[in-house]
């Protein structure tokens, strides 16, 4: 018993995820509950019958509560990874709405210092709050710990720095650098940027297998098993 009531997060995750499996078998498949084997012997149910898939429900919700429970610090937000690609669809996005005005700023630069003409742009982009992170972590008690110490706008904030085509007396040339430009998303493209970085994150990173999955898995499991109890006892339709 000792090892099945291990503080340990992987093995509580294990067992909510392998005992939610089972329910969701018995209940889709609608086992018989009334008789099991119990280490080769088999048991035979006679009392409270009608009230076995509620037992199961509540040893469900031990688990899940206790899962939950061992959850890391901030184990239910984004993690240092998801924070990573946050991070890149934050530059995607701002890349995408940005780059006309950026383009439009960029081309009115090149015509005032040249008489040459610009015929590409590449934005190259950072968050200046990495910059800042980089620089205040562990300096004291309120300094940030990671990226989720950062909100909107701050933690939205890109920087572009350009590659710039020019159409000059040599035809084309490079030119790096210049002013660069600011781009804050408004928040509506925020939320919606960290709704894709959510899936795009859940598909290639492990924080939603690891810390998500299971409790939604586990709710599904508990309201399979108290919609059969329910079904059972008070909801029978002739």
């Amino acid at each position: 018993m000792g090892d099945t009531d291990s503080p340990d997060f992987n093995k509580a995750r294990g067992f909510l995820i392998g005992y939610s499996m089972v329910v969701m078998l018995l209940w889709f498949f609608g086992a018989d509950l009334t008789k099991f084997k119990l280490m080769g012997n088999e048991i035979a149910l006679h009392q409270n019958i009608q009230h076995v898939w509620v037992v199961i429900a509540m040893i469900n919700i031990y688990l899940w509560f206790r899962f939950l429970q061992r959850l890391p610090e901030r184990g239910l937000g984004f993690d240092e990874k998801m924070h990573e690609v946050l991070d890149e669809c934050l530059i995607a996005s701002c890349r995408l709405f940005h780059k006309r005005r950026a383009f439009k700023r960029a081309a009115n630069e090149v015509a005032e210092g040249s008489d040459g003409k610009l015929l590409r742009l590449k934005m190259s982009g950072h968050l200046p709050y990495r910059d800042n992170l980089e620089q205040e972590q562990g300096r004291g008690e309120f300094s940030p710990t990671g990226p989720w110490d950062y909100s909107y706008p701050n933690r939205a904030k890109v920087h572009f720095s350009f590659t710039r085509t020019i159409d000059g007396p040599e035809r084309f040339s490079i030119s790096v650098g210049g002013n660069g430009y600011e781009a804050i998303p408004s928040k509506t493209l925020y939320r919606a940027t960290i709704a894709y970085a959510f899936v795009k994150g859940a598909v290639g990173k492990s924080w939603f297998t690891d810390n998500i999955w299971p409790l939604m898995f586990g709710c599904f499991s508990i309201g399979a098993a108290i919609f059969k109890w329910l079904q059972i006892n008070y909801l029978q339709w002739s």
